[in-house]
């Protein structure tokens, strides 16, 4: 390693790797280029100066055809707080290999990109992405097999042609991708050890840049652009027939299960709605015609100690249906747009930022075929204490009445308020709000049966 860099230097890169972690940076290096043997030499002698412990290294190969949950899962993921992730490849080897196969369009790409690295950086992340450029593989693997005494291997086997369609691709993805929250560093690969030394000591200048970085966010508060749903609510709304029709909707459910299970889509469905609206009533209605190795039912609580220190949006790409799968939201990343601001949760920033962060979000899910679907469950104020009372008279169900529920009653006006800012700001065309009528319980639960079943037939 005393080729590479000098003690004093391997001194400097750890001081710097600890000033990362003592001030929580969560720091996202990106190694991208044409040579599988470039990368990986340069990596390794990086790793080999750097704590093992506060590193986290990932391999991509582009050759390996996963599906678009996958590939959309990898463009959020990122450190956690003063941890450094290294990535050999990345979201831009998967993105160009689309295009390359024709199943994307580089500037789109590039929009998914930026739009993801904003997200990281706007919520504290810093991103150093390097580049590693060979004109000549046959000489370059040549050289780098010697430097590295050994022999081409199917660990580095994922070289890239500079002039093929792959090669084009991820040029043009390349060129459109650098940003000044996220900035490309390219070198050109001749010797290894020339190579590695070089890289490595610029990486290191952008980890001391990084730690000073002062990022400002220049994202304003989205207006309200959408209709609002709820204005439209008939709380007057029954349900006639509702054994038969709810066992036939039950029936149909599980039938479209079995075809959504063959295809290639899937379902999000997001349940949010006043306390004491009837959402785990729906849910459990819902479900009861479901195969249960076919979906799963999350509940959005408080985040954990390793999801504070992510990004907000991190703890749900770990739920997010598979293909042929359904995952139903008891309550959502909608807490930032509601809960959050009021409680003081996050800052007036991370809230102005939410509504276009999420409908990227959102976007993105849909990008890899999956469904979604958003319920707001609405009933009046008189109802919600009618059903708070019952509750708390009926032992079966007193459980589900809180000190919280009661405080947060009283904030009635303020939450609705935020409801109705989110539903403004959130209400797209592509990810429209289904307001339910929940006034009557079983008219609510009729309605979300065949909404789901209205979005199923259409998409299998």
């Amino acid at each position: 390693m005393a080729e590479i860099l000098s003690d004093e230097e391997v001194r400097e890169l750890s001081l710097t790797q600890h000033r990362i972690y003592e001030k929580g940076i969560p720091l996202l290096i990106i190694f991208e280029g044409n040579s599988g043997a470039v990368n990986g030499r340069v990596i390794s002698d990086f790793i080999n100066v750097l704590e093992p412990r506060g590193v986290r290294y990932r391999h991509f190969d582009p050759k390996y055809h996963d599906d678009a949950y996958t590939r959309f899962q990898l463009l959020y993921r990122g450190p956690a707080r003063g941890s450094i992730a290294i990535y050999d490849r990345s979201w831009y080897a998967r993105e160009a290999e689309m295009c390359r196969s024709g199943r994307s369009e580089p500037h789109l790409s590039a929009r998914r990109i930026n739009r993801m690295e904003r997200y990281l950086v706007d919520n504290g992340a810093r991103i150093i992405k390097v580049f590693l450029r060979s004109e000549d593989l046959t000489s370059v693997r040549k050289e780098f097999d010697r430097a590295g005494k050994k022999k081409q291997s199917f660990l580095d086997n994922d070289d890239i042609e500079p002039d093929g369609p792959y090669g084009a691709a991820m040029d043009e993805i390349v060129s459109m991708t650098d940003t000044d929250h996220a900035h490309w560093v390219s070198f050109k690969a001749e010797d290894a050890e020339e190579t590695a030394s070089l890289v490595i000591r610029n990486v290191k200048a952008a980890m001391d840049a990084v730690i000073d970085y002062r990022h400002t966010c220049h994202c304003a508060q989205d207006v309200p652009s959408y209709p609002n749903p709820r204005k439209q609510a008939d709380l007057t709304l029954k349900a006639e027939g509702y054994k038969k029709r709810l066992a036939e909707l039950q029936e149909e459910v599980a039938r479209l299960q079995r075809k959504l299970a063959a295809s290639d889509r899937s379902m999000a469905l997001v349940f949010e709605g006043w306390d004491a609206a009837g959402k785990g009533g729906s849910i459990k209605r819902l479900v009861h015609g479901l195969n249960p190795r076919g979906y799963k039912v999350v509940s959005a609580g408080k985040p954990t100690e390793e999801e504070y220190s992510h990004t907000y949006l991190w703890r749900f790409f770990h739920s997010l249906p598979r293909t042929g799968k359904i995952t139903i939201y008891d309550r959502s990343w909608y807490g930032r747009m509601m809960v959050e601001p009021i409680e003081g949760f996050c800052t007036e920033e991370e809230y102005a930022r939410s509504a276009s962060e999420i409908n990227a979000f959102e976007s993105g899910i849909r990008s890899t075929g999956c469904m979604v679907l958003k319920f707001w469950l609405e009933i009046s104020n008189e109802e919600q204490l009618r059903r708070f009372n019952a509750r708390v008279e009926d032992p079966l169900k007193n459980w589900k009445i809180t000190d919280e529920d009661w405080r947060n009653r009283e904030k009635w006006d303020e939450y609705e308020r935020y409801v109705d800012l989110m539903m403004e700001r959130t209400n797209t065309p592509e990810s429209p709000w289904i307001v339910i009528e929940a006034e009557d319980k079983k008219h609510a639960r009729i309605r979300v049966l065949e909404e789901v079943v209205r979005a199923l037939e259409k998409a299998v």
